[in-house]
């Protein structure tokens, strides 16, 4: 009877795993679909290319960390990056397209379900190599690094870091916005923007020639990357809470380790007293 009763649970287990993990590649494939669709508008340009930022940066740097996770997201920013070309040829890269939205999704993954040293350890390798380029150093050239330094301090100061993913996990209406900003600003800065500029000076030779649209444009995209990032706050905030009022648990965010600190209620047969 006992092996009856594991073997049934087994099963069960089995099948339980099995709808998991059928719900979570439905769950990926809808999100890419999803911003995939949405790379067909554009919102703004970057000076001197043939480049547009389209919907898909802001819904995709919000929101697919929450949605995903880390992994999940990896494989949806790849798939995305090997896919928009052909959608919208205004947003790719002359190669390498699927690598910025790769790493902007395993890179907020990884800070929002605080593997935050993986994290870190991503951007930091990043950093190096643009640092490594002459050109980081060109006249007003070093200024243009401002938004990578915002995007590490976010990852490494432990109170700020603690206070987004509790934020996040918990769904709080109170903070949410301002910590799916900073989520959205690690996500575009920390793993689209730095990967694309590290492209652009390495591979593509967008540098000497090129000077007047990076440094001299630095307030220009500090006004257009934190109202990208604040575009996708306010959308993400809003999906978020209607997921969690709905009672839905498919999301990655649903099941984040924060969740299982919550305090439960003490047993009837413990005493209140000890």
């Amino acid at each position: 009877m006992h092996k009856s009763k594991s073997g049934r649970y087994m099963l069960l287990g089995l099948q339980r795993t099995s709808v998991l993990r059928s719900v979570y590649i439905a769950l990926i494939t809808c999100w890419t679909s999803l911003v995939l669709a949405c790379v067909i508008i554009v919102i703004y340009p970057i000076p001197g290319t043939y480049l547009w930022i389209t919907l898909s940066s802001i819904l995709s740097s919000s929101l697919t960390a929450p949605v995903l996770g880390p992994v999940g997201g990896a494989i949806s920013g790849f798939l995305f990056g090997l896919a928009a070309p052909y959608v919208n040829p205004s947003i790719a890269l002359p190669a390498w397209t699927f690598l910025p939205p790769t790493l902007a999704a395993l890179t907020s993954g990884l800070y929002l379900f605080n593997r935050w040293k993986e994290a870190t350890l991503i951007l930091v390798s990043q950093m190096v190599i643009w640092f490594a380029h002459p050109f980081a150093f060109y006249q007003l050239m070093p200024i243009v690094s401002w938004e990578y330094w915002l995007a590490l301090a976010l990852i490494v100061i432990p109170p700020i870091r603690n206070r987004i993913i509790e934020s996040i996990s918990l769904r709080n209406p109170r903070t949410l916005t301002p910590a799916l900003w900073s989520l959205a600003w690690v996500s575009r800065i920390g793993g689209d923007v730095i990967t694309g500029n590290n492209l652009a000076i390495w591979i593509f030779g967008w540098t000497y020639d090129m000077y007047f649209y990076w440094a001299p444009m630095t307030l220009y995209y500090a006004i257009v990357d934190s109202l990208n990032c604040l575009a996708g706050a306010i959308i993400g905030t809003a999906v978020l809470l209607a997921l969690k009022r709905s009672g839905l648990r498919i999301l990655a965010v649903d099941f984040h380790p924060a969740l299982k600190k919550e305090i439960r209620p003490p047993s009837l047969n413990e005493n209140p007293s000890k």
